[in-house]
């Protein structure tokens, strides 16, 4: 391993992934909240 490997090519996805799964934890969240407030009111 070179001390001068290029590290952002390897960071970019990475960070696309986290904010994929980011949005979708917030999108589950959503649906459950969304269907306890159809069931109970």
């Amino acid at each position: 391993m070179a001390p001068d490997d290029p590290q952002p090519p390897k960071f970019l996805p990475m960070m696309g992934l986290v904010a994929a799964i980011v949005a979708i934890v917030i999108l589950v969240f959503f649906a459950i909240g969304y269907l306890f407030g159809r069931m109970f009111l």
